[in-house]
């Protein structure tokens, strides 16, 4: 069986969606945790305060954060809203290869009188 070869529309949805999916995959959203100590000099307390902050870190920077902490440093991936924002833009690629694409062909087979008359 023979498999069609991807026309111009196909391949440049796959470009225009593969160059938005690709900063999608490598740059993870995470929150930075930063935890700092501070002694009452009144009381001898200890008091530690946290500071978190979200950010997007480049996918080899979180992983060398993650394997070498750092002291009074901790690194999470928010790994739901990284794998959303990847299939948000795989479902829009989809979606418009199906509606311009699909429709564009549609509109440009020979023959077809009706379709035609809409440009003229």
């Amino acid at each position: 069986m023979h498999r069609p070869r991807p026309g111009r529309c196909a391949k440049f949805v796959i470009a225009l969606f593969g160059s938005l999916f690709l900063p999608a995959l490598l740059f993870v959203p995470c929150t930075t945790t930063t935890a700092s100590l501070r002694t009452d000099p009144y009381s001898k307390v200890v008091i530690r305060t946290t500071h978190p902050r979200n950010s997007h870190i480049f996918l080899p920077q979180y992983l060398s954060m993650r394997s070498h902490p750092e002291e009074g440093r901790t690194v999470r991936a928010r790994s739901f809203h990284w794998a959303v924002f990847m299939i948000l833009v795989a479902v829009l690629g989809l979606f418009d290869y199906a509606v311009f694409c699909r429709l564009l062909r549609r509109m440009r087979r020979p023959g077809d009188s009706s379709s035609l008359s809409l440009f003229r």
